[in-house]
């Protein structure tokens, strides 16, 4: 009795090997592909978020334009000189409330002193010109 050799079997033929490599591609493409769709879902909804956080800034921009050109009618412009600045039309009568002292009780009521010299200030008060200091330092006077 003579042993005869069995045949060993191959433990995978080509045709498996490219079978098995065909569904390990597929299967990784299709992991992917998950994670890409997954990641357009997220951006999506990102977008949607700044798209409604543009909205809101848009309007509030809007707003501060009309705000803004409200602002420069004259009507508007008056009203501000008048109550912050405390400006009047040449002819408006101005009351000025004073307090026990005699001094204005609000010094924003008071009307803007004007740049004009008085009367009875003297000459001397205000500094010569220049060309006046260096005429009498040249001339000897003082």
């Amino acid at each position: 009795m003579s042993r005869q050799p069995i045949a060993q079997k191959q433990l995978l033929t080509l045709r498996q090997a490219i079978i098995i490599i065909g569904i390990l591609a597929l299967l990784f493409f299709a992991f992917k592909y998950g994670q890409n769709v997954l990641r357009y879902r997220k951006l999506q909804s990102e977008l949607a978020v700044m798209d409604a956080h543009v909205a809101e800034v848009e309007a509030e921009r809007t707003q501060i334009d009309r705000a803004f050109d409200e602002s420069l009618s004259p009507a508007n412009v008056e009203e501000f000189v008048r109550s912050v600045l405390g400006w009047v039309r040449p002819g408006d009568e101005v009351i000025v409330s004073v307090g026990e002292n005699g001094d204005a009780a609000d010094e924003s009521a008071r009307p803007p002193a004007s740049s004009a010299p008085e009367e009875g200030a003297h000459v001397a008060d205000r500094p010569q010109p220049n060309w006046q200091l260096w005429l009498n330092m040249l001339t000897g006077r003082e």
